[in-house]
């Protein structure tokens, strides 16, 4: 039910969200005085915006820093958005028309975008990433929802220390999500530098930096940034030396925590920008997720709908409050809570970035049939196989235009996937270029679906729309709750001419036959 609730409550937010949207737009009249096309060059970063849970909104923000240091906003049509997220962090070309905004920014409305030469390889996570945490104050507010000291012991141990309030921590989920290939570096910085006790203060009001409330997408991410790195280095930090920057604010932004990259002085950061409700585990995995590159998963009945990755809705384990804080979007006290992320991340995005070994992945590229001892998602990485690449006969398994199948073992068993619905096999269809799922259907409250989507295994106990709702079935069993696929079941698909077969559960693996006819 606090399923249905949660969507439900999101539709109602769309109308707002939508004209918020709109609002973000190049005025038609800078439109009208636009100079003939041009190529830039130069660097990509992406942010992803995320409303809090059980509201809606959202957006996902392009820009350009070009050779130069001129930065562009960059427009890209919903067909193209997945297609350039694959160019996340890349030197890259974009052609199109340049425009200003009303607020009088650079715009670009991009026509294409490509690689620069030299520079089409896959970025890969560094196996440490130092990631710098800058407690920030709006002018006028006094409040600190947590000490300094809270934001170390959420990330640089692998497990919470005794005393803290601290449910789970970044590097314990990194470092089993990723075997041991990704971990955090912890600095905090405040009034006084490192060693800081109490945030330091913006120069802006909340209303200057985010004039909207929960339905609106508005928050001056950008302002935030130049005000906050500008205190840092006036507190003696060298920003140089971080690969991430996680600002994190006192109060409420506009709909959404915010995740992705941004460039200062010539170098690429992963960020986010986090409000109180999401200083936490199950918040942060998310939007750390997009700082190394990683788009959303799900987008099959509604936004946000997979249970079985936390780049999508994800699932909690446990969770239990953590502070307050007065909420100015709600005018109220609001409590925190701080979650033990339970989904983990799917192998397809574990593939993308690249922390599945030659070794361990099947890939089937041509007329075979295959049977495979699938070993669950959440064991350690030893010499089993944790995934099956099913290639599309006549397009390309890797690159931009990439299409195939992933199928993976999940079980409940194991910490950082014990939230999970169920355990069984689960399918994605994964396309690099797929166009936004969602565009002028009012189920989806916004359109930030991502490459992955899943298969589901037991398609029609969702309604679509007009009327988008479960049909009184109580969750998981409706929707992606139930998607798994369970012994003895199996997924054809004869546009692709395939077939995958659940043989039985062995131990904490699945025996699957797949077959594939052309």
């Amino acid at each position: 039910m606090k399923h249905l609730q949660t969507h439900l409550l999101g539709l109602l937010r769309y109308i707002a969200f939508a004209a918020a949207l709109a609002a973000s737009m190049v005025s038609p009249a800078a439109a009208q005085q636009a100079p003939a096309g041009s190529s830039i060059e130069g660097t990509l970063s992406i942010v992803w915006g995320d409303p809090k849970p059980g509201l809606s909104g959202g957006a996902t923000r392009f820009s350009l820093t070009a050779t130069d240091g001129t930065s562009y906003s960059l427009q890209i049509g919903a067909e193209g958005q997945n297609a350039a997220v694959g160019l996340f962090g890349k030197r890259v070309v974009v052609e199109g028309q340049q425009t200003r905004s009303a607020a009088g920014k650079a715009v670009i409305a991009v026509a294409r975008i490509t690689p620069a030469a030299g520079d089409n390889a896959r970025r890969l996570p560094l196996q440490t990433r130092r990631v710098l945490y800058i407690l920030l104050r709006f002018n006028g507010e006094a409040q600190e929802p947590h000490p300094p000291q809270f934001f170390r012991q959420l990330t640089n141990p692998f497990v919470p220390p005794a005393g803290s309030n601290v449910v789970a921590t970044l590097n314990g989920f990194f470092n089993k999500t990723s075997w041991g290939q990704l971990k955090w570096q912890a600095d905090v910085v405040g009034q006084g530098g490192l060693a800081a006790r109490h945030w330091l203060q913006l120069p802006k009001t909340k209303a200057q930096y985010a004039p909207c409330g929960w339905s609106g997408v508005c928050a001056d991410l950008s302002g935030i940034e130049t005000d906050a790195l500008a205190l840092a280095e006036a507190a003696g930090v060298d920003l140089s030396v971080y690969d991430n920057i996680n600002y994190v604010l006192n109060n409420d932004l506009d709909c959404c925590a915010w995740g992705g990259s941004t460039f200062h002085n010539g170098k690429l950061y992963g960020a986010t920008w986090e409000p109180p409700w999401g200083q936490e585990a199950g918040t942060y995995v998310h939007e750390l997720g997009h700082s190394i590159g990683l788009p959303h998963s799900g987008w099959v009945y509604y936004a946000y709908d997979s249970p079985w990755d936390s780049m999508s809705s994800g699932s909690s384990a446990t969770s239990a409050s953590c502070g307050s804080y007065f909420s100015d979007n709600s005018a109220a006290t609001q409590s925190l809570y701080c979650s033990e992320p339970g989904a983990g991340y799917i192998t397809a995005h574990k593939d993308h970035l690249g922390w599945i070994p030659a070794a361990n992945e099947v890939v089937i590229d041509s007329v075979t049939t295959r049977t495979v001892r699938l070993e669950a998602n959440a064991l350690p990485l030893g010499t089993g196989f944790k995934m099956i690449k099913i290639c599309y006969a006549g397009f390309p398994c890797t690159g931009a235009s990439a299409r195939y199948f992933t199928v993976e073992a999940r079980i409940t068993g194991t910490q950082f996937e014990n939230g999970l619905t169920s355990d069984g096999v689960i399918i994605h269809s994964f396309q690099a270029d797929r166009p936004a799922i969602g565009v002028g259907n009012s189920c989806f409250f916004n359109s930030q679906s991502g490459w992955a989507v899943p298969v589901d295994a037991t398609n029609g106990d969702y309604q679509g729309q007009p009327t988008c709702n479960s049909g009184g079935l109580s969750w998981p069993n409706y929707a992606l709750g139930n998607a798994a696929f369970q012994p003895g079941q199996t997924y054809r698909n004869a546009a692709r001419h395939l077939l995958v077969r659940v043989n039985r559960k062995s131990a904490s693996a699945y025996i699957v036959t797949v077959s594939r006819t052309q």
